[in-house]
């Protein structure tokens, strides 16, 4: 007999959990929301309850008191009208045929509370995430009639539309950062949120969107920095164009980055910005970019023009510079003296005849240059320096038309100055009036020698 009984007391122990667990599986049920979540301490409140395991419920409890007009719409929704209660958060019990109580949550709590004093309360928010841009969400719960305000954290959105005391609809707020923010309800009678656990708005990062990007051209060879202007560049975890993702990204903030270009072939090609929420591209042509092949191109030249015997130092300006093999002016080679930059580069011109010539540049992608006549270099001839005639003050008396006149006869450099002469200056003076009154004076004593008998 004791081992008949000690082999029942150990089948009984071992099919215990099973016989247990196939009921408790069959008939517990589980609350998974309330709404609304809250109603005044007279009863009264029709709530709607979801959740599983409702079939054949005999009756509900808030707080220990039996609802009444307990309606099972299917296994997983039922409603019921609240009792009276007084005013404190009470829990939630359902009983099955089987007489177990209903799983407990803290957030299928019910908040009874006085009339006078209708805090909000907020059960739950559709959708429960959205944009950093913000979007249209619905609230559900209790106390949002006369609604002033809703937080999303710190921020309030734009409410759309109080449907009753337990609907709204509103515009959550913009973020500046992706996460989640705490939703309050204020009222005339104040500010309150969601019963535990704390109903959460989730901020996601939005897809990005490109407006424009500057230059929208570059070198087949990359390296071209580039700004590209937008919205949702937060997080941003790569930049492509084409095919080829761009390398030195900087994210300055939500609208605009810069990046450099990577090698590609020449041609036009999309621009595409990923972040965590996706892609955003090119939608039209100004967030295209078109790789180029940078031949040399002279856009300017200094100075424009010098001697045809060459030797002039010249500074070329335009782009394309780098990897410069040869400049021809006229079609004669010159010498390259320095690749200032991609730029700029300085010549010497070789000798040439009269005229203005075209400038040519090679490089590595090909030839470029002059592109009008205002970078085209003029070859002129060398002003050659002329004598000038040493003129006289007019009132010198000895002035005959610019020129200086000498007497035909020398005077000696020490002939007698008249005592009433004026003491000489120090500025010498052109033998004038003074020497030709002299010599014919001489003239006319050597005449009248000759003619006495």
């Amino acid at each position: 007999m004791i081992v008949f009984c000690s082999v029942f007391s150990v089948l009984f122990i071992v099919l215990l959990p099973v016989l247990v667990g196939q009921v408790s599986a069959a008939s517990v049920p589980m609350i998974t929301g309330l709404s609304p979540s809250g109603g005044p301490v007279k009863g009264g409140t029709v709530v709607t309850i979801t959740g599983s395991g409702f079939t054949g419920t005999k009756d509900v409890l808030f707080g220990g008191k039996s609802v009444t007009g307990i309606n099972i719409i299917n296994d997983s929704q039922l409603t019921v009208i609240t009792p009276q209660h007084p005013e404190e958060r009470v829990l939630i019990s359902i009983l099955t045929a089987e007489g177990v109580p209903g799983h407990m949550e803290p957030f299928t709590q019910f908040q009874y509370a006085y009339e006078e004093s209708p805090l909000p309360r907020l059960s739950t928010i559709s959708p429960s995430s959205g944009s950093t841009r913000g979007g249209t969400v619905r609230l559900t719960g209790s106390g949002f009639t006369g609604t002033k305000e809703v937080l999303f954290g710190n921020q309030s959105g734009v409410v759309l539309d109080i449907v009753d005391d337990s609907h709204l609809s509103l515009f959550a707020p913009f973020s500046w950062y992706p996460g989640s923010v705490p939703v309050t309800v204020r009222n005339a009678h104040g500010s309150a949120g969601s019963l535990d656990p704390v109903i959460l708005y989730t901020y996601e990062y939005p897809l990005p969107e490109l407006t424009n990007i500057s230059p929208s051209s570059g070198s087949v060879a990359g390296g071209t920095a580039v700004t590209i202007t937008g919205s949702g560049f937060t997080g941003i975890t790569n930049v492509q164009f084409g095919e080829n993702s761009a390398t030195g990204l900087n994210v300055i903030n939500n609208w605009e980055l810069t990046i450099l270009t990577p090698p590609s072939s020449d041609g036009i090609v999309a621009v595409s910005v990923s972040n965590p929420a996706g892609t955003g591209r090119s939608s039209g042509a100004a967030t295209m970019f078109h790789y180029e092949v940078p031949v040399p191109k002279l856009t300017g030249i200094s100075p424009p023009a010098g001697s045809m015997d060459g030797g002039t130092v010249v500074t070329l300006t335009g782009s394309g510079f780098n990897g410069t093999r040869s400049v021809l002016l006229g079609g004669k080679p010159v010498t390259v003296l320095n690749i200032v930059n991609d730029s700029q580069l300085t010549i010497l011109t070789p000798p040439s005849s009269l005229g203005s010539f075209p400038i040519s540049i090679t490089n590595a992608y090909g030839e470029g240059g002059s592109l009008g006549p205002s970078t085209l270099f003029q070859y002129v001839i060398n002003p050659v320096p002329t004598a000038v005639p040493v003129r006289t003050a007019p009132s010198d008396p000895g002035y005959s038309g610019g020129l200086n006149v000498s007497p035909s006869v020398s005077i000696p450099a020490t002939s007698p100055v008249p005592a009433s002469a004026p003491a000489a200056s120090g500025t010498p003076k052109t033998p004038g009036f003074e020497a030709v009154f002299c010599f014919s004076a001489l003239c006319a004593i050597i005449l009248l020698g000759k003619t006495r008998p």
